[in-house]
């Protein structure tokens, strides 16, 4: 037959997704009849092969379907190519779509522009996990054309997903198969060298899954790979570069760019992972990196819109193996490459992060990004309506790193400023090496209450108003009648910019503005997980209810949890993520949650500007869901996070959040015991609990609405999974269980409940759901079995035996995890053994059985030692401190 189009469709393990992709295609306007779909399934291991098998028995005339041995995708597109009969090729990804319209569009301009054009894009846009289009778009801004690459260069084509290729082309030219990410990239530049010119058809519509479930795709897990380091270089970028230098002598711009627009993102990585390339294999990495930036022409460097000219200005230091010249002019600093400006000191963003006001005084707090080059001082001027005063610029943050180098050094301010009546307009220079450098470019962070998206922009509080333009930030004064009118103008605005929840957000700011008149109580929004109570929140909202009626306290919970109906026993619950809970968040006093997730106490992320300044006075008390044992102040630091109170339950905990690089003060950490603790009770029962934690590299990504982690590749034959298995189906152990009177539980991590199905399963162990509490588990069970779960401190806390299993701690330790080690050492500090292969945990299993599970003195002295309190008054205490904090700042 003579197909108008041929789709090679290599496909792998997407059975949740292909059908949609194969319907994409069916419903094509231009008539399916006109379509040859070529599957190839490459070796699935789920359904996906008798999902085409099943199609090709529907549409024998027009799909056919290639089974194979997996061999990736390369290989699994040439195979494909191998069988093509139509005019124009493309290569769907199986889990993305195209637009109903599309094919009937590109067939019509490629007939027109056959003579002009190899190759024909069409827009890409996100669908599930994330929307919105592809930064790459701003190609379709003219409309469908063909564009010329010799003249508008900075228009890369890279995808041949999104993409259509003459079909004769393909005599020639096959994907690489030594290339595991950037084959796509690379055929394609072959394929314009033909004519340097590429076909976009603004109206067809490649719909790219960023997946919320299933396995992560190639690009969301590609760091972590080896091949996407050496081999992409090799034999993408030389490859590249080679076949242009030997065709035309010379690398084209279009193509620099291309070349460049990859490899910013490899600039953009701070460091290796661990354990995926060793040193000599990270260095030469590095040198194929620099070494090509010699192809690459500065102005191609400087023209990407991806990267900050900090950035730039580290990619020019490798390129010319030296960091840049700075030099004073124009009363500024300028960075110059081979006597070439590339850089001023004054474009620097001025980021603002908080704003408080103490009575007659504002205390502003930001910082400055630098680029390290050896300046002898750096200092911040603050002008007050023309008076100046010099602070020192404190490093209290780490630097940024690109690929283990430090690019930039975040330089903090922190002014005091006392205001006057008549107003005060504020402006913050940098003095660098004595010349004081205007900062006019102002950014602002997640928790300053102006926002760069709307130009009308404002804050009021305690009747000051700040307001910013150009540099200046303006605080003064002001009445409540033009309070009204400044917000009659916001909303405007809002409505006439119709950014994603704009419109949702002018009807929640009016009718907020009535509700406020209507609250008599302080309303406090208390939470645990999305889908779960039974930790710390519920612990403090049963409180709450029982010894404080005063305070309106509601929890929030998704109404598909299980936990729902319970919890409307104790009080009033709030459906997670309704128009209701997001209403009174803007409305409470606290938001307190054991999770931190920025959807706590943000629950308009992504989409919040037109609540900057409401949100900016949320006050989010983390009562954590288990002791930080280890240094995670990468994400709960408090440029971060800006934690109001952050609640720890033992000394050296509370030490180490103080100490550590998490920037709070006493104000913000509260020893005070942990809420859960105080409904925490012994009910023993013969029972045994093997409760390991999670390994973020084995998950893929994780769904907010369901609350459930997709698996990453090759779950099913980790060390993890065969380690539990094998441990889980011990005979030594279950023999054990059963001669002294045992029986044995197990609690997957909540983030595996739903992958139950990975676990072997017998009689001997009961296995553990979402439905039965942790406090019940710890209250039965006489001993835990866990590897690096902190759940464990409250089975500890009750005075009872724990073991340590670190049978995958040279993985785990090594950074693949969210892990980064802390003060707490298990050798040293924990509450039982270390046990490090299989045979040695179940004999400790047995020892602790023979003897009735009887905690050792060792391990009791260490457990007093530890905790701070062991009453059951935890709850009173964070209550208390809410309290205190609440008098200090009136």
């Amino acid at each position: 037959m003579n197909y108008k189009f041929s789709v090679v469709m290599a496909v792998y393990n997407v059975e949740q997704f292909v059908e949609a992709s194969i319907q994409s295609l069916i419903s094509q306007d231009i008539g399916f009849e006109n379509i040859q779909l070529i599957l190839v399934d490459d070796g699935s291991k789920d359904s996906s092969g008798q999902i085409c098998d099943r199609y090709a028995e529907k549409y024998p005339d027009n799909i056919v379907v290639i089974h194979q041995e997996n061999a990736g995708v390369a290989r699994a597109r040439n195979a494909g190519l191998e069988c093509v009969q139509g005019r124009y090729v493309n290569f769907l990804d199986s889990d993305d779509l195209l637009s109903s319209n599309t094919l009937s569009e590109v067939y019509s301009f490629f007939e027109e522009h056959r003579e002009e054009t190899d190759i024909v894009s069409i827009p890409l846009n996100f669908f599930d996990a994330q929307t919105g289009a592809h930064m790459l778009n701003y190609k379709f801004d003219h409309g469908t054309r063909v564009i010329d690459l010799d003249v508008e260069w900075a228009n890369p084509q890279l995808s041949l997903s999104s993409a259509f290729v003459k079909k004769e082309l393909f005599d020639s030219l096959r994907f690489d198969p030594r290339l595991s990410y950037g084959e796509d990239a690379q055929l394609a530049q072959q394929i314009l060298a033909g004519k340097c010119k590429l076909g976009v058809v603004a109206t067809g519509n490649y719909l790219y899954r960023k997946r919320s479930s299933g396995e992560g795709s190639a690009i969301q897990t590609s760091v972590q790979k080896p091949n996407w380091y050496i081999p992409s270089m090799e034999y993408f970028h030389w490859k590249t570069i080679r076949f242009y230098l030997e065709k035309y002598h010379y690398l084209p711009f279009f193509v620099q760019y291309a070349l460049m627009y990859d490899l910013q993102w490899r600039f953009q990585q701070a460091s290796f992972p661990q354990n995926v390339l060793s040193q000599e294999e990270q260095d030469e990495y590095k040198k194929l990196l620099f070494d090509e930036l010699q192809y690459i022409d500065d102005a191609v460097i400087l023209a990407q819109k991806n990267i900050w000219q900090e950035q730039k200005l580290f990619i020019l230091s490798k390129k010319y193996k030296q960091k840049p010249a700075h030099m004073i002019r124009d009363n500024d600093i300028v960075f110059c490459f081979s006597n070439e400006v590339s850089a001023k000191l004054s474009s620097v963003t001025c980021m603002l992060e908080f704003l408080k006001f103490h009575g007659d005084t504002c205390e502003l707090e930001g910082y400055a990004p630098i680029f390290p080059v050896g300046y002898e001082t750096v200092e911040f001027v603050l002008s007050v309506n023309g008076n100046l005063k010099t602070y020192p610029a404190v490093e209290c943050r780490n630097p940024k790193f690109s690929l283990g180098e430090p690019i930039l050094h975040y330089y903090n301010f922190r002014f005091d400023i006392p205001l006057k009546a008549e107003g005060n307009n504020v402006s913050i220079f940098l003095k660098v090496d004595g010349i004081e450098i205007p900062l006019y470019r102002f950014k602002y962070g997640g928790f300053f209450p102006l926002s760069g998206t709307y130009t009308s922009s404002y804050y009021c509080k305690n009747d000051w108003l700040v307001q910013a333009s150009e540099g200046i930030l303006s605080i003064r004064k002001i009445r409540k009648r033009e309070q009204q009118r400044l917000e009659r103008v916001f909303l405007k605005e809002v409505w006439a910019a119709n950014y994603q929840g704009g419109r949702k957000a002018v009807l929640a700011r009016c009718v907020l503005r009535a509700l406020r008149r209507l609250k008599h109580r302080p309303l406090w929004l208390i939470s645990d997980r999305v889908t779960k109570a039974g930790d710390n929140g519920e612990a403090f909202f049963r409180y709450m209810r029982a010894q404080h009626p005063e305070i309106d306290a509601r929890f929030v919970l998704s109404k598909s949890s299980p936990d729902y109906a319970q919890m409307e026993k104790v009080g009033p619950v709030l459906d997670r993520d309704s128009f209701k809970h997001k209403l009174l968040s803007l409305m409470s006093d606290y938001i307190i949650s054991s999770q931190a997730e920025i959807e706590v106490y943000n629950p308009f992320h992504g989409h919040s500007a037109a609540y900057q300044d409401i949100l900016a006075d949320t006050k989010f008390i983390f009562l954590q869901h288990g002791i930080t044992k280890d240094d995670i102040s990468g994400w709960l630091n408090r440029f971060n996070k800006n934690l109001y109170g952050f609640v720890t339950a033992a000394g050296p905990e509370y030490q180490s959040i103080l100490n550590g690089k998490y920037f709070y003060s006493d104000k913000q950490a509260w020893l005070t015991g942990f809420p859960r603790f105080d409904r925490l009770y012994s009910n023993e029962q013969k029972q045994i609990t093997i409760m390991p934690t999670w390994r973020k590299y084995l998950m893929g990504s994780w769904n907010r609405e369901t609350d459930v982690w997709s698996l990453a590749p090759g779950v099913a034959h980790s060390e993890y999974l065969e380690f539990y298995n094998a441990l889980l189906n011990n005979e030594r152990l279950l023999q054990a269980a059963e001669k002294y009177g045992y029986h044995i539980c197990f609690l997957p991590h909540p983030n595996f409940q739903a992958h139950l199905d990975l676990f072997k399963q017998n009689d001997a162990v009961r296995f553990l759901g979402n439905e039965v509490s942790y406090r019940d588990i710890y209250a039965v069970s006489e001993l835990v079995i866990t590897d690096y779960s902190s759940a464990v401190f409250d089975f500890a806390y009750l005075r009872k035996p724990v073991i340590y299993t670190h049978f995958d701690a040279e993985t785990f330790f090594a950074g693949k995890h969210v892990y980064s080690k802390g003060y707490f050492d298990y050798e040293r500090d924990g509450f039982g053994e270390v046990e490090y292969d299989l045979e040695g945990t179940v004999d400790r299993i047995i020892e602790y059985m023979s003897s009735g599970c009887k905690l050792k003195d060792k391990y009791r002295e260490r457990i007093d030692n530890f905790f701070a309190f062991n009453d059951k008054n935890n709850c009173q205490r964070v209550y208390e401190r809410i309290l205190e904090l609440e008098k200090e700042t009136r």
